[in-house]
């Protein structure tokens, strides 16, 4: 949805800030911040994620914290949800993400995931 968004708006983004191989905000608005804040969300301490929500809210508000914390619950829930059924990717949708699946590398995921 970033990638197509980004298309639309014409804007410049790198989404290799998603997978931390970008530096700075990657083209987005406070990327840095939003991709900290993700991190601390799946992976993070109390006490980082704590710091993270107020670092978000205070730079850019608490409605865009419970935007940020909405997007991280959605995209937890449907990768969950997706794995744990076999959703497979559909043909179409894996022509039209070749080429960037394979420069953020994103195939090495599901071929790591395989290997356990």
């Amino acid at each position: 949805m970033l990638r197509a968004s980004s298309e639309h708006s014409q804007e410049s983004i790198d989404l290799k800030a998603v997978v931390g191989e970008a530096a700075g905000d990657g083209g987005i608005s406070h990327g840095a911040l939003l991709v900290r804040f993700a991190e601390a969300v799946i992976g993070g301490s109390d006490s980082e994620l704590a710091a993270c929500r107020k670092l978000v809210s205070d730079t850019l508000g608490p409605a865009a914290l419970v935007d940020a914390a909405g997007v991280c619950g959605l995209f937890n829930a449907i990768d969950r949800v997706a794995d744990s059924t076999g959703i497979p990717l559909e043909d179409e949708k894996a022509a039209v993400t070749e080429t960037m699946r394979a420069q953020l590398g994103i195939d090495r995921f599901a071929a790591a995931k395989s290997a356990l």
